[in-house]
C-alpha cells in the first residue's frame, strides 16, 4: 500500500457477493508509531481474531493472506464522526436542557436528546455522502497453494 495508509494482515475466509470475510488479528497496529504503548494493542490482546467485510476486486480466494488497508485520512474523519461530534452534541444538549429547566433532570435529558440527535445526524450524512465512511481496500500478500504436492 502507500504511505499514509494503516495497515493490518489478515487471511481470507471466504469470498460471496463481491465481498470477502477476512480473520484479522486483533492486536494493536504499529502505524502511528506507538507501539508496544498503544492502549487499543493491550485491550484487544487475547481476543479472538475479528472478522471483517471488505468489498473485493481481483483474483482473491478463501485462503489468501492480505493486508488491510485503510487510509489515515479517512479513520481521522470516521473518529471525529463517531466520538467528538456525539460528545459535543451532549454538551450541548445537556447545556440547553439546564439552561431552559434549571434542573439535573432536564440536564441529563437534554443530554441523552444531544447524544441521540448526534447519532441521527451522523446516519443521515453518511446516507447522503457515503464517502464519508471509509472503505477498506485489500491487497494480496501471498497466494494460496494447494496443501497436496503434484506428483
Amino acid at each position: 500500500m502507500s504511505a499514509g495508509m494503516i495497515e493490518h494482515r489478515g487471511i481470507v475466509q471466504r469470498v460471496d457477493g463481491g465481498k470477502a470475510v477476512v480473520a484479522m488479528e486483533t492486536a494493536g497496529c504499529a502505524s502511528c508509531g506507538q507501539g508496544s504503548s498503544c492502549g487499543v494493542g493491550k485491550m484487544a490482546a487475547g481476543r479472538p481474531a475479528t472478522l471483517l467485510t471488505v468489498p473485493v476486486s481481483g483474483d482473491i480466494r478463501a485462503g489468501d493472506v492480505v493486508i488491510v488497508g485503510l487510509p489515515e485520512s479517512r479513520l481521522t474523519l470516521s473518529a471525529l464522526m463517531g466520538y467528538l461530534f456525539p460528545a459535543f452534541a451532549m454538551l450541548l444538549g445537556a447545556w440547553l436542557g439546564s439552561t431552559l429547566a434549571e434542573s439535573d433532570a432536564a440536564t441529563a435529558l437534554g443530554a441523552i436528546a444531544g447524544f441521540l440527535a448526534a447519532l441521527v445526524v451522523a446516519r443521515i450524512a453518511i446516507a447522503i455522502m457515503p464517502t464519508l465512511m471509509p472503505a477498506p481496500m485489500l491487497k494480496p500478500l501471498s497466494i494460496r497453494t494447494s496443501p497436496f504436492s503434484q506428483e
